[in-house]
């Protein structure tokens, strides 16, 4: 009897630690695919075979953002509703000003990419859900 429950108890040990790895194993993968997309912007950035004037108003306009972000950050006495709000009014100017330092070419290909891109998320997705 004490063999039995012995043996039933560390057969319950290794099921619980097998899945316990293979969570981490999957928690891993989602977070390279976030560290990975910033890597997919720089990539897109490339395609578009951007000019010299391009990419100094980019940097320009990213070292700005980069300052509007901090400075929000900074405040403390602005709600999480607030901090959202001007995040992503900030988010909608970078959007605008990125769009106005592009051709027509460069966003119609720019666009063409983030449905590819979107498109591969998705059967990745899709994959994911198989398992």
């Amino acid at each position: 009897m004490k063999r039995l429950l012995a043996f039933s108890f560390a057969a319950a040990i290794l099921t619980f630690t097998a899945s316990a790895q293979t969570d981490r194993a999957v928690d891993k993968q989602a977070k390279m695919e976030r560290h990975n997309r910033g890597h997919d912007n720089k990539k897109m950035l490339k395609e578009l075979n951007l000019s010299k004037e391009q990419k100094a108003q980019l940097k320009a306009q990213h070292q700005d953002m980069k300052a509007k972000h901090d400075a929000l950050k900074a405040q403390d006495n602005i709600t999480v509703k607030e901090m959202r709000e001007r995040q992503a009014a900030l988010q909608a100017e970078q959007k605008a000003k990125l769009e106005s330092i592009l051709t027509a070419e460069q966003k119609t290909k720019m666009t063409e990419m983030k449905k590819q891109r979107m498109a591969e998320r998705g059967d990745r997705k899709m994959k994911e859900n198989k398992k």
